[in-house]
């Protein structure tokens, strides 16, 4: 199977209009308009250019498809090689938390498309609210929350309509919030168990729609999270932008490329200096867009000093890696009132009544795209098991390995008396999303000792504590007479969504990036990616990143016209 290669002769040697690390929701996103508006793009990954393959087997048909698929399926390897060719982060984050001391796989994609090759599509907007965040949050008087974001929902609502018809989302307005319904295409059926549960729902007052998502909903497809999709039906970041700025916009990618630091003098990057085939190579690019992800980006920023940067490029200000948000997002399961079939789309139903209502801002409640099975309780329990420290999970076995051996018949055993026990074998499953908040303590901090080169460190607040047990007794009054069964141990961050670390705002001393998230001082550097998020909201973060790299581009684009 040959796969094209899209890497130009002597990269180094080459003057690019843009560099863009990571090809991630925001990097893929931003590089490909730059692209499409005929700008020089350099791509630069760190892991493979998976999608790559997967054309090719496209063009071969289903069953080569298939077998490249067979090979994705192994999502508990531990070998760095073979999670790298899952199109996963290839080592193990470590973190200090409230929870004790933690290192463990984060749900995180390292490859072509990041994280959005991997989980499950949901493209949501965030609501006019989440742009005055202070107001929402009153008593929070420790929290760094802004008053506002240095833009308006307004001057966001283009570029979100645009990002909606870019990934082609599928979905229904939400009727507590029906911005964006013109630009959604239409979804397919529901299973006849998800109809039940909306039309159940919409009779004990509540409002669910069917949750915005980027599928093709291809013949066969229910939402193919947490894995690659070899068969071109899931629109992640590098289906939709990366590869078609390849092949129609003349853009250029290194992969298997690990950028090092950047090179910059008082006000502007220089070149970005990256490993490559074994051998050093610096790039020189007229902007610089970073887009590694809320981990990595501030690493790099840390990791490039120098002596006009003592603290960190883009560090006067001492925020780079500060302010360090995740959701969390409690599992339930949810029983429908009768056993009808599950088969359909997966990640099907979303609401919306808790987001902000009765004097509280809480977040989200929507299917995650699983059915409650024996293997899925089993993956619960290896991934609690990474997390959590309670006894009872480790009890069997002074080893946690054992934990992570989805075979064991222990395991298994007690999986299935899960499943029986709670009569929850029809069951879908949920998943809140909980607006977490910013604090100057929560951080990421650059460590060459750690496998992944950096740590975090993490305190669980007491008030996210009683906007989650509000959440849990406002949902299970709400939904009877349906049964709920919480799936989750007493650790439920997110860590997949990560934000904040490179907050943008209109005073450089207390944010990273300005309004257009262009580093302060600097006349060429950018973040695209989550990092300039200066609250996290209370849904999925991908669209909002994905419509603010849109801006980005735009900003970038008039900036290097006038040069």
């Amino acid at each position: 199977m040959r796969v094209q290669s899209y890497a130009p002769e002597d990269p180094g040697k080459r003057d690019w209009d843009v560099a863009v690390i990571g090809t991630g929701m925001g990097g893929a996103t931003a590089g490909y308009e730059l692209a499409r508006l005929g700008r020089r793009v350099l791509f630069i990954e760190k892991g493979l250019f998976l999608h790559g393959e997967f054309r090719a087997a496209e063009a071969q048909g289903k069953e080569t498809s298939g077998r490249l698929l067979a090979q994705l399926a192994n999502i508990a390897d531990e070998h760095p090689e073979v999670r790298l060719r899952a199109g996963r982060w290839p080592h193990r984050i470590r973190g200090s938390t409230t929870f004790g001391e933690l290192e463990f796989f984060a749900p995180l994609g390292c490859g072509s498309g990041g994280s959005t090759a991997l989980y499950a599509g949901g493209l949501e907007r965030f609501s006019p609210a989440d742009f005055r965040p202070r107001a929402n949050y009153p008593e929070a008087s420790d929290s760094t929350l802004p008053e506002e974001w240095p833009i308006r929902y307004e001057e966001l609502r283009p570029f979100y309509a645009r990002a909606e018809e870019l990934y082609r989302v599928r979905g229904t307005p939400d009727p507590l919030d029906p911005e964006g319904g013109s630009t959604l295409r239409a979804p397919p059926p529901l299973s006849p168990r998800d109809q039940h549960l909306l039309e159940s729902f919409e009779r004990l007052g509540l409002h669910p729609y069917r949750i915005h998502v980027g599928y093709e909903f291809i013949d066969g497809c229910t939402g193919c999270a947490p894995r690659l999709c070899p068969w071109g039906c899931k629109n992640d970041a590098a289906r939709i932008c990366l590869v078609p700025a390849l092949e129609k916009h003349g853009a250029s990618l290194l992969s298997q490329c690990e950028v090092v630091k950047l090179e910059a003098g008082e006000s502007r990057v220089e070149s970005v200096r990256c490993r490559w085939n074994g051998a050093d190579l610096s790039i020189r690019a007229k902007a610089v867009v970073l887009a590694a992800g809320a981990y990595m980006t501030p690493v790099l920023l840390l990791n490039s000093r120098s002596q006009a940067w003592p603290d960190g490029l883009a560090n006067r200000s001492g925020l780079v890696g500060r302010n360090l948000m995740f959701h969390v997002s409690d599992y339930f399961a949810v029983s429908p009132l009768k056993r009808l079939s599950g088969a359909g789309p997966g990640k099907s139903l979303a609401l919306n009544d808790f987001y902000l209502s009765g004097g509280e801002k809480l977040g989200t409640f929507q299917t995650v795209g699983a059915a409650l099975g024996v293997g899925q309780v089993m993956q619960y329990m290896r991934d609690t098991a990474e997390r959590e420290r309670a006894w009872w999970l480790k009890l069997a076995s002074p080893k946690p390995i054992w934990w992570r051996k989805l075979s064991s018949p222990a395991v298994r055993l007690a999986a299935i008396a899960m499943c029986h026990l709670f009569n929850f074998k029809n069951a879908s499953v949920w998943g809140s999303i909980i607006e977490d908040l910013p604090y100057r303590h929560n951080r990421v901090i650059s460590d060459p000792r750690a496998s992944s080169g950096m740590r975090f460190e993490y305190h669980y607040s007491e008030e996210l504590r009683r906007r989650v047990q509000s959440f849990r007794t406002r949902l299970a009054k709400a939904i009877r007479p349906h049964r709920l069964l919480v799936l989750v141990g007493e650790n439920n961050v997110n860590y997949g969504h990560v934000c904040g670390t490179c907050r943008f705002g209109d005073d450089p001393r207390t944010s990273v990036l300005d309004r257009n998230n262009r580093a302060h001082d600097l006349a060429n550097l950018y973040v695209a990616d989550a990092s300039f998020f200066p609250s996290s909201g209370g849904t999925n973060p991908s669209l909002t990143i994905a419509a603010n790299a849109l801006r980005v581009a735009a900003a970038i684009h008039e900036r290097l016209g006038a040069a």
